[in-house]
């Protein structure tokens, strides 16, 4: 499954031009481009004490094995250039063991906080999706550098990401 990207590449440079902190200098966009980060996707079932049943859905990205949960964007199916479609590192097999724990660990955190325990019930096998970023390469001073933003909820990413974008640009100079 392939998520189609709601930010455009005019929305996409503007949000990673504004000033970020106080130590902000004016960057110069070289580049912009559209890349499509490959996950898994894994559907929970989870059961109360009182029975109640609720779902869930976290992803671990098949690159590095960052988890996340995740939240379904009324997403449509995009058509993916090969150009933007990256490898998956880690098998399914590693990404469930990832989400597995992660989430198991995020249980445990939140029931500590309520007396109404929550268990995961099924687990899904993972669905292979693509989710599109947007890249902003540009200088500052006499440095290079890149930011990255959700193309569809157009949230900055972070320090635990950064690693894994430059895994998959990494990538993507091997094939080309």
């Amino acid at each position: 499954m392939i998520i189609a990207s709601v930010i455009s590449r005019f929305q996409a440079e503007d949000l990673l031009s504004k000033k970020y902190s106080l130590w902000f200098y004016k960057r110069k966009i070289i580049k912009v481009e559209l890349i499509y980060l490959p996950m898994y996707l894994f559907n929970l079932r989870l059961e109360d004490k009182k029975g109640q049943i609720q779902m869930d859905k976290v992803t671990v990205d098949g690159i590095k094995g960052e988890f996340a949960i995740f939240i379904e964007p009324d997403h449509k199916i995009d058509v993916l250039d090969s150009k933007n479609k990256y490898d998956f590192i880690i098998t399914e097999d590693e990404a469930r063991e990832i989400a597995e724990n992660e989430y198991s660990r995020f249980l445990f955190k939140n029931n500590l906080k309520t007396p109404n325990n929550i268990k995961i019930t099924d687990f899904s096998p993972g669905t292979k999706i693509y989710y599109p970023f947007w890249i902003v390469y540009f200088k500052r001073r006499e440095a290079f550098d890149f930011s990255v933003i959700d193309a569809v909820n157009g949230s900055k990413q972070g320090v635990k990401m950064r690693p894994v974008f430059i895994d998959l640009l990494l990538q993507a100079s091997d094939n080309h």
